[in-house]
């Protein structure tokens, strides 16, 4: 079926725009945003997919706030044109490709309308592809971006201002094939992943340093940089010329309440010039990924609810989430960054960690608690 996008010299293959080079199930196209008060008063997320080869497009809208977190899923059948990103009332739109974005919607109690405002060049990530058993389940592509956001939540009638001044995040744009619906981050049970990272906006300068290691501690990925960042919106780039690439980076972790949610850390972080940063972090207010479908038992992305639109909104305790739960183990931690004892800036650390893992003594016994 042909799409307006068709109209543009975009295409890769001699199909319409919007059917895969792949028919692979699993392939997917997909936003992912992130933002928060740095005090962790309000922390939110949102995303938007598209599955072709599964005829189905989700989105999700979340926010942590007074000590409960409160959800909105929905999913759709897929729109036969690419450039329409809405799931009933929950909505996507590109306002300036790169530079700003806006999702909004209202529905169930909930409202929210925010425009992200990038700080940073798209930061190409390049392609990632990973195999288990011989098998490829991972490759994909993805790009990100740090910013500000802007504009209003409101839960039950309650309106929360959203100020650019206080409340940043991270954004990232994904597409290519991996697990989802059906299929979890792991196989079965007693399946190892141990994936982390830390965000940080210092001052003049956003980095990413990122690992994911096997249970042995050997890693598939241990990587990083630093990029500079923008006044404004238009000062930015579509894609970063400016990186200081990571050499390597180590880090000791402390742990809350004796599970694995991360409280804080120290991390050595080695450049490739040959200089080092020694930081200090310490966690505050966490924010779960299921409010936004990851490894939801229900609302997993890419999971098909039938012929119309589906909606549900979802609230939980945030004093009493069940760490034990698989789908409670991605998550996003509000932290303050130090360096030499003093706060040098603030950002988030994201985890998954499930499974054994020999450097900090986890056995095969222990899949999520320490």
């Amino acid at each position: 079926m042909i799409s307006r996008f068709d109209d543009y010299c975009l295409h890769q293959t001699p199909d319409y725009l919007r059917v895969p080079a792949t028919t692979d199930r699993n392939f997917y196209d997909r936003y992912f945003f992130s933002g928060y008060e740095r005090s962790g008063a309000i922390v939110f997320g949102a995303a938007f997919g598209r599955y072709p080869n599964r005829h189905v497009q989700d989105a999700h809208f979340s926010v942590a706030v007074g000590g409960r977190q409160v959800s909105l899923h929905a999913s759709l059948l897929l729109s036969p044109d690419p450039s329409i990103m809405e799931c009933g009332p929950l909505k996507l739109e590109i306002v300036e490709p790169m530079r700003l974005l806006r999702c909004y919607g209202d529905a169930e109690g909930v409202g929210y309308d925010l425009e992200f405002r990038a700080e940073t060049g798209a930061i190409d990530e390049g392609r990632l592809k990973l195999e288990r058993d011989g098998m490829t389940f991972i490759d994909q592509t993805r790009f990100m971006q740090y910013g500000r956001w802007h504009g209003w939540i409101a839960i039950d009638g309650v309106r929360y201002p959203v100020d650019q001044s206080r409340c940043h995040g991270l954004r990232d744009k994904s597409w290519g094939v991996r697990l989802f619906a059906e299929n979890h981050t792991t196989a079965e049970k007693g399946g190892q992943i141990f994936w982390m990272n830390l965000v940080a906006r210092l001052d003049g300068e956003f980095c990413v340093i990122r690992v994911l290691d096997d249970g042995e501690g050997v890693s598939k990925e241990r990587t990083g940089y630093f990029a500079p960042v923008y006044d404004t919106p238009v000062d930015v780039p579509v894609g970063e010329p400016c990186l200081i690439h990571v050499a390597d980076w180590t880090f000791d972790l402390d742990f809350r309440d004796g599970t694995r949610r991360i409280g804080g850390g120290r991390y050595r972080v080695e450049l490739e010039d040959g200089s080092c940063r020694d930081w200090e972090m310490v966690a505050g207010p966490s924010f779960y990924y299921a409010g936004i479908g990851y490894n939801h038992a229900t609302w997993n992305h890419g999971l098909s609810h039938g012929p119309v639109l589906a909606l549900e909104r979802e609230d939980w305790d945030l004093s009493g989430v069940d760490m034990s739960r698989l789908d409670r183990q991605m998550l996003l931690s509000v932290m303050t960054l130090r360096e030499n004892g003093r706060v040098i800036g603030f950002g988030h650390t994201e985890q998954l960690l499930m499974g054994p893992y020999r450097p900090l003594g986890w056995s095969e016994a222990q899949y999520v608690d320490l």
